[in-house]
């Protein structure tokens, strides 16, 4: 049964905070609660790693939603989460949405998403959601591919002119493929024939030769025999990640204290997938996903990992630039400022982890990524498709167009 977020709208319980840290962000200024997360100059891994580790009450227990198993396998493998202070459960999603709707239904605690379903969430009505960490890899092409059927003679993105492609809406990939469109001068509204599917139907419609493109993730492609790429996302995306959570679990002190340690592990687990390539492409490309070593590490080299970010007034603004592109091209019916919905109060405690692995961020830009200005962008139509992946509510609508970015050439 799928969930309506309408519905499941929750209430805010004020809370009186006795400490509190700014942060101005896209004009904005959030107040955040700050107990003292940072790691001292002296502290160590183990002496920060213990300090977050023994504020966590007995008896906590956090159900932390995933997609494809990307968080609890190196999570594991890499023993980072062992001897948590907390239980800890995972539930497995098939996209953001679906992620999403559990958490507004409270049947997890917290979860990642990609960086299109937040924006269309709070345009849906959705409130009790913050952000309380987040991964950007920009440049990279998200280990996303739009492909063609096998001598369809489809060369590039112009040939897909009335052309049936298949998707799943209301996600990145989502995003990604009206983006490609747009840098093709087509519209993803009226120039195809648009085929909006749940995210795990995309690969076997594509498969049963029913359209005539579609775009997959890096596992699907190597799955469906390599089929013809037409474009990656390369340039089409930032590669946000996001940890995504209600403010009801941040109104319980216990949950706080859990999710800061959850949070310092994320970080350093993230950390040590990149310091150790090809211990995670075997558990994740080849053992979790079925491909060769070859395939993941093509995929793992094309794609890289990101890196986690503070959450401070850039990576605000280019939320806020994300969302303004979903508006601007006709996915949402109305505006959303994003910087409401952002909570700092782990930045030390990201700043810190990165600090102790040796991981420095780099500039978080992307010179190819940009949004359809209001004049350039078509009349926008109905939002009901794109917010439906969310919401539940069917639409009759086409699917809508979400954002421009320069065209890029896999």
């Amino acid at each position: 049964m799928q969930l309506s977020i309408f519905g499941q709208i929750s209430r805010f319980r004020s809370t009186t905070i006795a400490r509190t840290r700014s942060l101005a962000v896209t004009g904005a200024l959030v107040c955040v609660c700050l107990p003292a997360f940072a790691a001292t100059p002296n502290d160590d891994q183990a002496d920060f790693a213990r300090k977050l580790q023994d504020a966590v009450p007995a008896g906590v227990r956090l159900v932390v939603a995933e997609q494809n198993d990307q968080f609890s396998v190196p999570w594991k493998i890499s023993g980072l989460g062992e001897h948590a202070p907390y239980n800890i459960n995972f539930a497995n999603f098939n996209g953001g949405p679906a992620v999403l709707e559990a958490l507004v239904a409270g049947a997890v605690d917290v979860g990642f998403i990609g960086e299109a379903p937040l924006p269309i969430a709070l345009a849906a009505g959705v409130k009790d959601l913050k952000v309380i960490a987040a991964i950007a890899n920009p440049g990279s092409p998200g280990n996303i591919f739009l492909v063609a059927q096998p001598g369809s003679n489809i060369k590039n993105a112009t040939d897909l002119a009335g052309k049936s492609i298949a998707y799943p809406p209301g996600t990145g990939r989502h995003m990604i493929l009206s983006g490609i469109l747009h840098s093709a001068g087509l519209d993803i509204r009226k120039d195809i024939r648009s085929v909006a599917l749940a995210g795990s139907e995309v690969a076997p419609t594509f498969a049963s030769r029913s359209v005539d493109a579609a775009i997959v993730l890096g596992q699907q492609l190597f799955r469906l025999g390599s089929p013809p790429i037409i474009e990656d996302g390369t340039g089409h995306n930032w590669g946000l990640n996001v940890l995504v959570t209600r403010q009801s679990v941040l109104d319980d002190p216990a949950k706080v204290q859990a999710l800061a340690d959850l949070t310092r592990r994320a970080v350093q687990v993230l950390n040590w997938q990149q310091r150790n390539a090809e211990q995670w492409i075997n558990a994740s490309y080849v053992k979790q996903q079925g491909l060769t070593y070859e395939q993941g590490k093509y995929l793992y080299d094309k794609s890289g990992l990101g890196t986690y970010y503070p959450i401070e007034n850039r990576l605000s603004q280019v939320y806020q630039q994300i969302a303004d592109g979903l508006y601007e091209t006709g996915a949402l019916q109305k505006k959303v400022t994003i910087a409401p919905f952002l909570d700092a109060r782990f930045n030390d405690i990201v700043a810190s982890q990165n600090r102790l692995d040796g991981i420095v961020p780099k500039q978080l830009e992307n010179n190819q990524h940009a949004v359809i200005s209001a004049q350039s962008a078509p009349t926008p139509a109905s939002a009901s498709a794109a917010a439906a992946a969310i919401t539940g509510v069917k639409s009759d609508t086409t699917p809508v167009a979400l954002a421009q970015p320069t065209r890029v050439a896999p």
